[in-house]
């Protein structure tokens, strides 16, 4: 996943910025002939907190929050699960975005370490700039969370023979 997360952000960077990147196997080839392969490689450590952090926080806020319904005898229904999902998706995002922002900064075109990315964060726009993007993302987890969530539940009642 990494590779493919250091070119989306390179060229998202330099699309911003210099535009020295023809499309996705030419910036490949750039960023591999000037530090090696390892620089495909850059933002490892920022990507595996991200996505670890991610999907912790969504399944265990969206258990928590499934679970509250179920004491509060809130109907179980697709609709409760999408909008179950679609919470954990906004808890999700403002509790992991710091780990998105550093791992973007750390991928950009020209590439950070992660303390680097995170000082440059803070230089740069401050505690709060640690969420910056968090609305872009918002809305991709809020509505990812809904269907997702509602897809696994239906397909668990399936299998379980429970109708939903």
């Amino acid at each position: 996943m990494t590779p493919t997360e250091r070119l989306k952000t390179a060229l998202i960077d330099d699309a911003n910025s210099q535009k020295r990147f023809r499309g996705s196997f030419h910036a490949a080839r750039i960023l591999v002939a000037e530090k090696g392969i390892g620089n495909l490689y850059r933002g490892l450590a920022t990507t595996t907190m991200k996505q670890a952090a991610t999907s912790a926080v969504r399944m265990g806020s969206y258990t928590v929050l499934r679970d509250a319904s179920k004491a509060n005898n809130v109907p179980q229904n697709t609709l409760t699960t999408f909008l179950t999902g679609a919470m954990a998706g906004v808890i999700t995002v403002y509790s992991t975005q710091p780990f998105d922002t550093v791992k973007t900064r750390a991928q950009s075109a020209a590439g950070a370490g992660t303390v680097e990315a995170m000082l440059s964060i803070l230089r740069d726009r401050g505690v709060f700039g640690f969420w910056a993007g968090s609305t872009m993302r918002l809305g991709r987890l809020v509505l990812s969370g809904g269907i997702v969530f509602s897809v696994y539940e239906n397909i668990v009642n399936i299998f379980s023979g429970a109708a939903y």
